[in-house]
């Protein structure tokens, strides 16, 4: 086609164009449709009669103590529930948005396997586990990690009171040298969730594990157990070493120091502890009463962060 018959066929769509009706506007509309849009002006008065009702977001609502049942859950958690979809998108973003392992991240695996997760099983409220204080909190434990071992061989990691696997999940992003992850959680749910968020690491070997093992029953010199598979079938034992314990739910046990860590932690394991203050069974006044409570041989790291109106205190070394 010449520039000459694109011209002329461009002053034909502009004539055409000039015979029709004009474009009815915006006001024009509303008035054939029974009005404008402010048929009666808003004044000062009215507007202080209109009530206002603020909806406070829940967040931070700790789960149910469900039994582990893979198919009972994955079709109860796997139905439509837009709402709490979104409130756990918007959890996401604000977890996201306050990890803070740049430095040290050895890839970003997290976003895909949380984004995942939510997508595939979206009647479940995760804000208990995916919230701005874990991920503060997870980022502090790993960068120090990190800071304090680097390339040192850590064996295989028990996390215990592991949730739905973030702690797991971001340290298989780091180049932390590991051998494998047990997240164990007396909730059934979230069981569940861990290892359907780190399917891939599971079925590698049980690179990444979940169990509902409670903690008092961990052998941690070498730890026999068997595991619920998804068909309701039980695994075979199977025994195992820890190489570093990581509790951070020292404060939500009563006589933890008493009861499990001088009666059933083993000497010259590694740990790593977390205590916090607040509204919780054992709340600790200064990082120097936490360190008092949890002795050790060999202290590698101790410190206290603050997020908002909480304190949390730390300690890396070995018993």
């Amino acid at each position: 086609m010449t520039k000459k018959n694109i011209k002329t066929s461009i002053k034909e769509k502009r004539r055409q164009r000039k015979g029709k009706v004009a474009i009815t506007s915006n006001d024009e509309l509303y008035s054939t449709l029974g009005g404008e849009i402010f048929a009666e002006k808003p004044t000062e008065s009215k507007l202080k009669k209109i009530k206002t009702k603020i909806v406070e977001r829940k967040r931070l609502r700790p789960l149910r103590e469900n039994e582990y049942n893979y198919k009972a859950m994955a079709t109860k958690y796997s139905e439509t529930n837009v709402a709490q979809q979104l409130g756990n998108y918007r959890q996401a973003m604000e977890f996201l948005a306050h990890v803070t392992l740049s430095k040290n991240i050895d890839n970003d695996k997290i976003v895909d396997k949380l984004k995942d997760l939510m997508y595939s099983y979206p009647n479940v409220d995760m804000s208990s586990f995916v919230n701005k204080h874990h991920a503060i909190l997870y980022s502090w434990i790993i960068e120090n990690l990190v800071r304090v071992y680097g390339q040192k061989y850590l064996g295989t990691i028990y996390i215990l009171g592991g949730g739905i696997g973030m702690l797991g999940a971001m340290l298989l992003d780091t180049a932390l040298r590991l051998e494998n992850i047990r997240s164990l959680d007396i909730n059934g749910t979230c069981k569940f969730l861990a290892d359907e968020m780190m399917k891939k690491e599971v079925l590698n070997d049980w690179k990444f594990k979940a169990s509902t093992q409670d903690l008092f029953k961990v052998g941690y010199e070498t730890n026999r157990f068997s595991l619920t598979l998804p068909d309701g079938t039980t695994s075979k034992e199977f025994s195992e070493v820890p190489g570093i314990v990581i509790n951070t739910n020292t404060s939500y046990l009563a006589n933890m120091e008493n009861d499990w860590y001088k009666k059933m932690i083993p000497d010259t394991r590694k740990m790593v502890l977390v205590g916090e203050t607040g509204n919780v069974s054992r709340p600790y006044s200064s990082s120097k009463e936490f360190n008092a409570t949890f002795p050790m041989t060999f202290e590698q790291y101790t410190g206290t962060l603050t997020i908002e109106d909480k304190q949390y205190y730390m300690k890396i070394g070995i018993k």
